[in-house]
């Protein structure tokens, strides 16, 4: 967990003007139209007034309903702006249905659909079942109010839509295109499949990928799949996916990875790769979108640039591109067009895989990312991390597989942010020394894993379930499920797993997407159901701890705080704890912490000792014997503080100048802290970020700083905080470089 230096104070005060902004949300909402929040797949949702509270499930319904839950990829929904929440349901081992849900914003529990939306759709041969992800499109209309479309997937590769979704539609309404020039679809249904979900542009194009099984009838009469591009008037135009890379060993598009577009629509960036016998030869492209500008503005797809996928540990090795993978490009917003792609290992690295960077030209390879190959990575602005010292305009958000018996796999489940634009040292064995992308912040999952905890796994964790995340601009948080069962928000001005709502199991579930809807509703799924969740409707509240930070808790005195939205009469909180200890044989305890009244909105326990473990930490208001609302928090408490020493030893190189950190905590060889330290030029404000390396066993880490300006300067060491140890920081000044 990577430190930045963490201020205690702050969250209380946060948190009372947090909760008023959840509770006044006055602007135009916005829908949110298509898959990971926009063409660039960035994950960002800016709705008026910010996320609500996780206080309480507003409304559920089902995205499955064949009991398909683990072997199933889920689309997500679609916003209108009116909150018209359209929802891809799995019907059969074969089917797709829309569901409707007018007025949703203003439901209660379990719900029933406004309307809904017979498909054809056929799927591809799969194993995992593949997205089935439908796109609002809005279509200009000259001199009068543009049209808001849904567009989805049916048989034989075709797109059928509706317009005004907010209206129930006739029967009739429902019309149906091609990409492909033919009066007889139907012979299309047992050869070609959509099977990527659909993106749109501002113009009201469409972008999507085919599977072709066999051959494809005339006038297509290929085996190869592609892409195609719908224009709103029907007019079509599609590439292949060998003619797109120029290579004939080239025959497929990837399952559930999304077409993406670059900033200024010009470009398409989409996976293509070799048959499933041969799946670790693939490539990422950028297709000519054919639109006005800065393109030729033919309106048709072509071919424009490429790159060979590689394992960036060894380049003579392809990367594979699997087709039980959901990761889809992403755009970043910098002059570089930056795009990353998430691709499997090979040789396999513990099911981690890489997150590969490249320029918008593709003709630019930059640092990976550590992991990778199985969601869509988020785009979050630097802004929003208190205490970034670095020189990047945006960090990246990425989940890290670890899973216990897999390669190098330790079991240590988590997220984390990383700074493109600067490297570390990859910690695992497969890594041979591999340069990556620098983690700035990192959360564990919060909830035990008690399949593998033993002396080999002694921290192990539920993983996070993340498609793609949901990026809150308004309130710095970010929201993802956990296989716990659990969504949580993970609120990045406290480094803090600041609220979390529990949903079902969760063992098994599949990596799914979150969403922000207009008015600050949050979606997500779970065992085959999508949640909308929020504050409660009148007694909205917010649980806050002294010790917030995810790095900072060593086991001892804490303050719970709760911030209510409106005080009932005869009012209590309730504190209890949900508490699993750093043990091989670990068990959840659940107890009640304290007992307070109410007779403030601002409600705090007497200090209580908290031990060493995983707390979910529950308070519950309560008026009488009746429960009004509740908040749940995450914490994680170490149990050792530690001191970080740093030393200098100055060179004759001009410019010179070596590092070395100490970092002391836990006093054996199985305490011992491990993990990362940051090296840190602090003359000047911001600071410079030097290097990022791990520890050794002995809890040293050393670097030749190099490059620098001659005279006095500042240097600070951090320690990133691991499962028991917590961080620590060292400052030293005045150290003479030559």
């Amino acid at each position: 967990m990577m430190t930045r230096g963490f201020d205690n104070k702050r969250s209380l005060n946060f948190a009372a003007v947090v909760l008023g902004a959840f509770m006044t949300q006055t602007s135009p909402a916005t829908g949110v139209a298509t898959f990971a929040g926009d063409a660039q797949h960035t994950a960002n949702y800016s709705s008026a007034g910010g996320a609500q509270i996780l206080n309480r499930i507003l409304w559920r319904a089902p995205v499955d309903t064949t009991n398909s839950i683990t072997h199933a990829h889920y689309g997500a929904p679609l916003v209108t702006a009116a909150n018209t929440v359209i929802v891809p349901v799995l019907i059969s081992k074969t089917g797709f249905r829309l569901d409707v849900y007018q007025d949703s914003a203003n439901l209660s529990g379990t719900v029933s659909s406004s309307y809904s939306l017979a498909t054809d759709y056929v799927m591809p041969s799969h194993n995992w079942i593949p997205v089935y992800q439908p796109v609002l499109a809005t279509i200009p209309v000259t001199g009068s109010a543009p049209i808001t479309r849904l567009y989805f997937p049916g048989a034989g590769g075709t797109m059928l839509y509706i317009d005004n979704p907010d209206q129930k539609p006739a029967a009739q309404a429902i019309h149906r295109l091609a990409f492909y020039p033919s009066s007889n679809t139907t012979s299309f249904n047992s050869s070609v499949f959509v099977n990527t979900p659909t993106t749109a542009d501002t113009y009201g194009n469409i972008y999507f990928g085919f599977r072709v099984q066999g051959t494809a009838p005339p006038p297509l009469s290929t085996t190869q799949s592609g892409f195609a591009r719908i224009a709103p008037d029907g007019t079509a135009s599609y590439i292949l996916a060998g003619n797109a890379a120029g290579d004939t060993l080239i025959s497929r598009d990837s399952h559930n990875a999304a077409p993406t577009l670059s900033q200024d629509q010009a470009t398409l960036y989409v996976p293509v790769k070799s048959a499933s016998s041969k799946e670790d030869y693939a490539y990422l492209l950028g297709l000519d979108t054919g639109n006005p500008s800065p393109g030729s503005g033919t309106g048709k797809l072509g071919a424009k640039y490429k790159v060979l996928l590689k394992d960036p540990r060894n380049s003579s090795y392809g990367a594979k591109v699997l087709d039980d993978s959901t990761a889809s490009p992403t755009v970043a917003p910098d002059a570089d067009g930056s795009v990353f792609f998430g691709i499997y290992a090979n040789p396999d690295n513990g099911s981690r895989g890489f997150m590969l960077h490249f320029d918008s030209k593709l003709a630019k390879t930059y640092t990976p990312g550590g992991f990778g190959w199985d969601y869509t990575s988020g785009i979050v602005p630097a802004s929003m991390v208190t205490g970034y010292a670095g020189t990047s305009s945006y960090l990246l958000f990425s989940k890290y597989n670890n899973y216990a018996g897999a390669g190098d796999g330790n079991g240590i489940n988590r997220f984390a942010l990383l700074d493109p634009t600067t490297t570390q040292v990859d910690p695992h064995s497969s890594a041979a020394g591999l340069l990556e992308m620098r983690e700035v912040l990192s959360a564990v999952g919060p909830t035990a894993d008690t399949r593998y905890l033993s002396n080999t796994y002694p921290y192990a964790r539920r993983e996070w379930c993340i498609n793609s995340p949901a990026i809150d601009l308004i309130t710095n948080s970010i929201f993802t499920p956990n296989e716990d069962g659990s969504i949580y928000r993970w609120d990045l001005r406290t480094n803090s797993l600041a609220q979390a709502i529990n949903l079902g199991s969760g063992i098994g579930e599949p990596y799914v997407p979150t969403i922000i809807g207009p008015g600050g509703i949050v979606y997500t799924m779970n065992g085959g159901t999508l949640f909308a969740l929020g504050a409660a409707s009148t007694n909205a509240m917010s649980l806050n701890a002294s010790v917030p930070d995810v790095r900072a808790a060593v086991k001892g005195p804490f303050t719970l705080t709760v911030q209510i939205q409106s005080v009932p009469s005869n009012a209590s909180v309730v504190f209890t704890d949900n508490y699993t200890g750093f043990s091989t044989t670990a068990k959840t305890i659940t107890s009640q912490l304290s007992s307070v009244n109410v007779t403030t909105n601002a409600v705090s326990t007497a200090p209580l000792n908290l031990a060493d473990g995983l707390h979910l930490i529950t308070a519950t208001l309560m008026q009488g014997s009746t429960m009004i609302a509740t908040a749940k928090r995450a914490q994680l408490v170490h149990t050792y503080a530690t001191t970080t020493t740093l030393a200098a030893t100055t060179s004759t190189v001009l410019g010179a100048v070596t590092l070395t950190a100490t970092v002391n905590g836990g006093t054996s060889t199985t305490t011992n802290p491990t993990g990362m330290v940051t090296f840190l030029d602090s003359t000047t404000i911001p600071n410079i970020v030097l290097s990022q390396v791990s520890v050794n066993t002995s809890g040293v880490a050393s670097i030749l700083a190099s490059g620098l300006s001659s005279g006095l300067n500042n240097f600070t060491a951090t320690y990133a905080s691991d499962q028991i140890n917590a961080a620590s920081s060292y400052s030293l000044g005045s150290i003479q470089i030559p």
